[in-house]
């Protein structure tokens, strides 16, 4: 296998898991925004601390505020680690090595990402439950298309290698 087919599969595995994680975490603010109140506003700031983009995000945003997080983590294009950026860049690995995955694999991953490029800020706000479980299930289906119709060889262990060392990073935050 080549470095660069490696390289690609890699990147496309951390940057799906990534989007992944990103979801869980503001889920998970959300559904403690739902037993702390009013009280919450201030529980979003540690959720960018826990990204490790607390730099970009200061720079650019006044406070901490729950649409200010979601948009930075969900939606920002300056922002890398966002779950916008962090698909448009698994897509593009993915398209580089195109023949090396599954058409079901490209599919996927492209409705994942059309997913979330089609979907506005109002709408996510009026409805962020909904949104952030789309996500999520959108990672696990992609997940099984993987599991299931990508044969088990060098690549499939590049793209489990990419998501176990994303998940062991996301974990240790």
């Amino acid at each position: 296998m080549l470095s660069r087919v490696a390289d690609s599969i890699y990147w496309m595995s951390r940057y799906v898991e990534r989007a992944e994680n990103v979801a869980r975490f503001i889920d998970v603010n959300l559904n403690l925004s739902l037993d702390v109140g009013p009280e919450m506003e201030r529980h979003w700031d540690p959720l960018i601390y826990t990204t490790g983009d607390h730099a970009d995000f200061q720079k650019r945003y006044p406070e901490g505020t729950q649409q200010n997080v979601i948009h930075f983590l969900t939606f920002d294009t300056e922002n890398p680690n966002s779950i916008l950026c962090c698909l448009r860049t698994a897509r593009e690995n993915a398209r580089t090595v195109r023949d090396m995955i599954s058409s079901t694999m490209w599919e996927e991953l492209n409705k994942f990402f059309l997913l979330v490029k089609t979907a506005s800020q109002p709408q996510v706000l009026g409805s962020p439950f909904d949104f952030f479980a789309q996500i999520k299930l959108s990672a696990y289906t992609l997940d099984g298309a993987v599991q299931s119709t990508l044969s088990h060889n060098e690549a499939w262990h590049f793209h489990r290698m990419g998501q176990l060392i994303e998940r062991a990073d996301k974990t240790s935050r």
